[in-house]
C-alpha cells in the first residue's frame, strides 16, 4: 500500500514502489506486510521537502525506515539502502548499528514559533519489559532516535536514545548506576536527575531548549514518559498505558 500526503507526482509514486518491490524481491524472510507513505511539504523554510517512510513486517517483526531528501526518488534510494541496515541489525543482534546514520537527512521538524506548537498526538501502550540491548535493538530496526520500555534489571521506566560518541545513552528514572550484566551495544549512562513535569511543564523545557525530546516522571502518574518534537513543528508524548487500560 502506498499512500501519499501532497503533491506527489505519479512518477516519483511509482518509483518508489518500484524501490521497495526490488528490496522485498532480495529477502531471505518472508514479507508479510508492506505499507510506504510519500510526504512532499511545500514550506520555502524545508530544506528536506521529501519524506518517504516504510513499515514493513517481516517474518514477524516490524521494521521501520524513515527517510528525508530533497525529492521522492532521492528519499526512495536512500530509505531502500536504510532498510538494508535495519534488516542487517535485526540478522545480527548483537552488532550495534553505525553512528551517525548513514544515507539521507535525519528528520529535522518543520520550524514552528514557540507559543503556537501544541501536543498533536498522545500514545499510550503498555511498555516491553527488556534488557538495554533489547530496547536498543527495537529502536535501530524502527528507526527511533528512542525507545521508551522497562528495564528489566531495575523494573524502572527508562528511556535509550542516539545521541554522544558511542550513539546509545541510558536513562532511567532515577537510577544512574550502569546495568549489572555488559551490554551489547556502547552504552553510555545519564547520570543527570529526570525531572518530575506535567506534559505542560515538558513542553516549556523543549519550548525553551529546542531539544528533540525530554524524558520526565510524570507527576500525575510517577511512570516516565517522553515528550518529542514531530516532524510537523509540533509535539508528541509518548507515556507508559494507565493501570486498567
Amino acid at each position: 500500500m502506498v499512500q501519499t500526503v501532497g503533491e506527489v507526482l505519479d512518477g516519483a509514486r511509482e518509483y518508489a514502489r518500484r524501490q521497495i518491490a526490488a528490496f522485498a524481491r532480495r529477502l531471505r524472510e518472508p514479507l508479510t506486510s508492506a505499507r510506504l507513505k510519500l510526504t512532499v511539504l511545500t514550506r520555502p523554510s524545508v530544506p528536506w521537502p521529501a519524506l518517504v517512510q516504510a513499515n514493513l513486517v517481516l517474518d514477524g517483526q516490524p521494521i521501520r525506515a524513515q527517510v528525508a531528501a530533497r525529492f521522492v526518488q532521492e528519499a526512495s534510494r536512500y530509505l531502500r539502502a536504510r532498510l538494508g541496515a535495519q534488516v542487517a541489525r535485526l540478522a545480527s543482534p548483537n552488532v550495534p548499528r553505525a553512528w551517525p546514520a548513514e544515507g539521507g537527512s535525519r528528520i529535522v521538524p518543520v520550524p514552528r514559533p514557540v507559543g503556537q506548537r501544541e501536543i498533536a498526538r498522545c500514545k499510550c501502550h503498555p511498555l516491553e519489559e527488556c534488557t538495554p540491548d533489547r530496547a536498543a535493538l527495537v529502536m535501530d530496526v524502527m528507526d527511533y532516535d528512542f525507545h521508551l520500555f522497562v528495564d528489566a534489571e531495575t523494573g524502572q521506566d527508562s528511556v535509550i536514545y542516539r545521541v554522544g560518541p558511542t550513539g546509545y545513552r541510558l536513562a532511567r528514572v532515577s537510577r544512574v548506576a550502569p546495568p549489572s550484566a555488559p551490554t551489547s551495544v556502547p552504552l553510555t549512562i545519564n547520570v543527570h536527575p529526570v525531572p518530575e513535569l506535567t506534559p505542560e511543564q515538558a513542553v516549556q523545557r523543549l519550548d525553551a531548549t529546542e531539544l528533540p525530546f525530554r524524558f520526565f516522571r510524570d507527576t500525575a502518574t510517577g511512570r516516565g514518559a517522553v515528550l518529542y518534537r514531530r516532524y510537523d513543528g509540533h509535539y508528541g508524548l509518548i507515556a507508559p498505558e494507565r493501570d486498567g487500560g
